[in-house]
């Protein structure tokens, strides 16, 4: 029986690494340029080691995130120094996240310095997720497109 499963395995195992396309980085984005635009801060959540917590963001004053060709803007407390990011992809999860840098990082190692924000992230119906790369109880921050 094991000699039937084994290779029906590896034959979908193959099928689905052979339907991922070149430029699909994951997470619903394709190319950066689905993150262009204007993004609305709505909630943040974080756990205090109990439990859980999401807190709803006021729209008013906005904290805004605003991507475009590599560069970004914004006014999220915490963020306002990033002028610049990218799209990388982690080795050992293999899965992109996303990195901010205040300097332009073209010419600098792939991987970003420990000064420097990096999250995993989803996008989903205009939802952007960032979860903090390094934060096991899911600590996260989640935007609307608005632009």
């Amino acid at each position: 029986m094991k000699y039937i499963i084994q290779p029906a395995v590896m034959l979908v195992v193959i099928l689905l690494l052979g339907c991922v396309e070149k430029d699909d980085l994951c997470c619903g984005i394709q190319e950066a340029d689905q993150l262009s635009g204007r993004w609305l801060l709505y909630e943040i959540g974080y756990s205090t080691g109990f439990e859980y917590i999401k807190e709803a963001i006021p729209p008013k004053p906005a904290q805004t995130l605003t991507f475009g060709d590599n560069r970004v803007s914004s006014t999220v407390d915490g963020l306002e120094r990033f002028k610049y990011y990218r799209i990388l992809n982690d080795t050992v999860v293999y899965t992109p996240y996303l990195a901010f840098y205040a300097n332009d990082p073209i010419g600098q190692a792939n991987s970003p310095s420990s000064d420097e924000p990096t999250y995993s992230f989803d996008l989903d119906n205009n939802i952007l997720t960032l979860r903090y790369r390094y934060c096991y109880e899911g600590c996260h921050m989640a935007f609307r497109k608005i632009e």
